[in-house]
């Protein structure tokens, strides 16, 4: 192979590398409103993000379904200490009542990995003191 094969194989071995690092969409319809987020997707490899501002007290429901064809995904809560608060379940739909013991941000992320299918999840609060 001569010096300029041997450049275009290196060049084009270091674009794959740095593209497969990449998060990648592929025929992704999503939307997020203030109160939803979801998305169905042929291809899905990276994270969406949500941040909801709770309040000590305050209880969220959370109202979720995916449907995984391929790959991984999940969907995880975490508390404003950057702690795992809680994750759904994948492939399901459920409910769930969650009490807020700290008030902050709390950050929903959605991580698919290579992931065909897709994902819904509703939230809504209430005030704690509103009893």
């Amino acid at each position: 192979m001569n010096t300029q094969g041997r450049r275009l194989l290196l060049l084009a071995l270091m674009g794959t590398l740095l593209l497969a690092g990449c998060e990648k969409q592929l025929m992704y319809v999503g939307s997020d409103t203030p109160h939803q987020i979801k998305a169905s997707y042929r291809l899905l490899s990276g994270t969406e993000k949500k941040t909801l501002k709770l309040k000590e007290g305050d209880t969220l429901f959370l109202s979720y379904a995916s449907k995984v064809e391929k790959g991984e995904l999940s969907i995880k809560l975490y508390d404003p200490d950057h702690k795992l608060f809680k994750e759904l379940e994948t492939n399901k739909e459920g409910e769930e009542e969650l009490e807020i013991q700290q008030s902050g941000s709390y950050k929903l992320e959605i991580v698919g990995a290579d992931t065909r299918g897709s994902f819904k999840v509703s939230y809504k609060t209430k005030k704690g003191d509103s009893e």
